[in-house]
């Protein structure tokens, strides 16, 4: 079990990932640095976290505000630093040509830029010490792109190879790099897609909850692995697809069918119904 002294820095903490994880690391006796965008968020996951729990504002849309976090994970808490959950995600559904640069770059910032530098902080203070595990909500849509979220699908595949790249170079230094690539899961975000004209491939198939992801996690820090993929068969023929790309537009059709009836049973599962 960890020290009760050891910290655990989770990013969208409030969110319902982010809640479930921070759930499991409190029954694991460790102090939580919940990480959100706002104060009234930050308070909210602290409090769901448990007395312990430490509410921390970072718009991670605001470099100024990242090189902060930045800092305070170098300096104030790199001697306790055991675990950095970086997991907080944002869409914005639309096609490319519908969508503005700002729409673009925040998705790029928040899912990616903001990754990357709070992963090389947690790195850098890690590595000092020999032990430590960095792990991300990455995604399916990381490895086979979603049509109506290329920012999204962009991100995601830029953190894979990100990680992958982060993993080789800390090889031997007791700092593991640990990507988590769930297909649907059932949060607040999904049901955005799904109100919003989101892909319709979200729902090809199982809607995964936030606790079948906080599984997947807890494997993750058991088996310290680069890729976690949830569910696993999902993740074959995306690997697949990921191999002849020129296969996708012609399967586009059928699978977006599929895929519009599996969201209408999602939203009847919600009590939602689509004006």
């Amino acid at each position: 079990m960890p020290d009760r002294q050891s910290l655990a820095l989770v990013t969208g903490a409030a969110g319902g990932i982010g809640e479930a994880v921070c759930a499991r690391l409190a029954a694991q006796d460790r102090m939580l640095l919940c990480v959100e965008r706002d104060e009234p968020l930050a308070e909210k996951a602290a409090l769901a976290a448990g007395p312990d729990a430490v509410p921390v504002v970072c718009d991670l849309a605001d470099r100024d505000a990242i090189a902060a976090l930045c800092e305070r994970i170098e300096d104030e808490w790199a001697l306790r630093l055991e675990l950095v959950f970086l997991n907080a995600g944002v869409i914005v559904p639309g096609d490319v040509v519908d969508s503005s640069a700002a729409q673009l770059r925040l998705q790029l910032d928040v899912m990616l830029g903001s990754v990357m530098e709070l992963a090389a902080s947690a790195a850098r203070a890690m590595t000092a010490r020999g032990r430590g595990h960095i792990v991300a909500t990455v995604s399916m849509g990381g490895i086979l792109a979603l049509p109506g979220s290329a920012a999204y699908s962009a991100a995601k595949a830029g953190l894979r190879a990100y990680f992958a790249a982060l993993n080789a170079e800390l090889r031997g230094t007791g700092v593991a790099v640990s990507g988590i690539y769930p297909s649907a899961v059932d949060t607040p975000m999904l049901l955005h897609e799904a109100t919003h004209d989101g892909s319709l491939l979200n729902f090809l198939g199982k809607v995964s909850t936030a606790d079948d992801v906080a599984d997947a996690f807890e494997r993750a820090l058991r088996k310290r692995r680069l890729e976690h993929f949830l569910p696993y068969s999902d993740s074959i023929l995306c690997r697949m697809l990921e191999s002849f790309p020129w296969l996708v537009p012609p399967i586009l059709g059928p699978a977006e069918a599929i895929g519009r009836r599996g969201r209408a049973k999602y939203l009847a599962r919600k009590g939602v119904v689509l004006g």
